[in-house]
């Protein structure tokens, strides 16, 4: 099976952008159609995300894995991937085996480290909302906001609501294999070769996720890393920061 994706663009110059975890490629529509004047770009729907299918497992191996298919399906060679958050790991996962696919490695506020688990509340929350029939997407969000959980991550979560094949309003990412699957993806390997592609590393200066024990490690594991910082900005930089970061992105990949 091959992921889900949209591409925008004709440019022999490729893109491909891989969103965080709960998200979508939808996420990334915006900064896809503005890059995609001088790239051609791929916004994908990662495993268990999405349109694409789901799996019983959730782990950057199979993430790996199934970006490759979509590489090799899509015969595209020479490729800038961008990953945030989880989508940041995943393209680190893929750059250790892979390397040879990838003209820039960009990797947007995350660390290849181990992160403590702070969506414990959204996952309970999340939890609740599949074991009722909801009526309306504001059932759902009544329910979010009993867990205080703040309203812009609210709406991110809703974005994934949709109605299915019985007339009822389900999320389209896979809970049940992110939850049994959520401390693989707060961790990360520590042992794998040195990366020595062009790689780089763009961090919301408001944002913790990059810290400078993180700096060391990258450093030593992707020997030819950049650290870009977007003043401004926190977790969520291309939202942040929308034209400070599609100007970094340009000066990279042009």
């Amino acid at each position: 099976m091959i992921l889900n994706s949209k591409i925008i663009g004709k440019s022999s110059n490729c893109i491909i952008i891989l969103h965080g975890l709960f998200g979508s490629l939808d996420n990334w529509l915006s900064i896809g159609k503005e890059l995609s004047y001088t790239h051609q770009v791929h916004l994908v729907d990662l495993t268990n995300h999405g349109k694409s299918f789901h799996t019983n497992e959730h782990n950057y191996d199979l993430m790996s894995k199934d970006v490759y298919n979509y590489i090799k399906h899509h015969q595209i060679k020479n490729v800038s991937i961008i990953g945030h958050s989880m989508g940041g790991k995943v393209a680190m996962y893929f750059s250790i085996y892979h390397s040879q696919l990838i003209k820039n490695l960009i990797i947007v506020d995350i660390s290849p480290r181990k992160y403590n688990n702070e969506h414990k509340i959204i996952i309970k929350a999340l939890s609740e909302i599949l074991q009722v029939k909801l009526e309306s997407r504001k059932d759902a969000e009544v329910i979010l906001s009993k867990y205080d959980i703040p309203k812009h991550t609210s709406q991110f979560l809703l974005k994934n609501l949709f109605w299915n094949e019985d007339a009822n309003l389900a999320f389209r990412f896979n809970l049940n294999a992110i939850k049994k699957s959520i401390n693989d993806l707060l961790d990360f390997p520590i042992e794998f070769e040195t990366v020595k592609i062009k790689s780089f590393f763009i961090r919301g200066s408001n944002s913790n996720y990059i810290n400078q024990d993180d700096l060391k490690f990258i450093n030593e594991k992707f020997s030819n890393s950049t650290l870009i910082d977007i003043f401004g900005s926190g977790h969520w930089v291309h939202f942040d920061q929308r034209e400070k970061f599609i100007d970094t992105i340009k000066k990279i990949t042009l």
